[in-house]
């Protein structure tokens, strides 16, 4: 819900507005961001990431029916920029390029930790 840059923890959690049950799913590379905003009171937690984990978090993804709303409109305009890198020659790679992925990598996040082990066919995002 919150899509800027440059933001301190302090920042984070002071616009932060759900409710401090529901479950976040945050980088794992951001271990001491985790504990203050789960010290601020919300049920934070780090994604499990393997080898692989951006490929893993994009199947996980493209087996689901992902419903956008009109308002996301930084993830609209990532889901539609988003694509494969290529190497020089225009061969297509198996890896997305690193850019147009702030808002999917949070989806990605969240699908992989709430559909990788239980399956579930409808995905709303508001």
């Amino acid at each position: 819900m919150i899509y800027s840059t440059s933001l301190l923890n302090s920042d984070i959690i002071s616009l932060m507005k759900q409710d401090r049950k529901n479950p976040i799913w945050a980088d794992s590379a951001e271990p001491k961001s985790i504990e203050e905003i789960r010290r601020a009171g919300y049920n934070i937690k780090p994604v499990v990431k393997g080898a692989d984990s951006i490929n893993f978090g994009i199947s996980v993804l493209q087996q689901k029916d992902i419903l956008v709303t009109k308002s996301s409109t930084n993830l609209i305009k990532e889901l539609r920029h988003y694509s494969w890198d290529v190497d020089k020659t225009g061969k297509k790679l198996n890896r997305p390029i690193d850019d147009f992925n702030h808002a999917i990598d949070a989806l990605r996040y969240f699908a992989m930790m709430q559909f990788s082990i239980k399956p579930s066919r409808r995905v709303i995002i508001t």
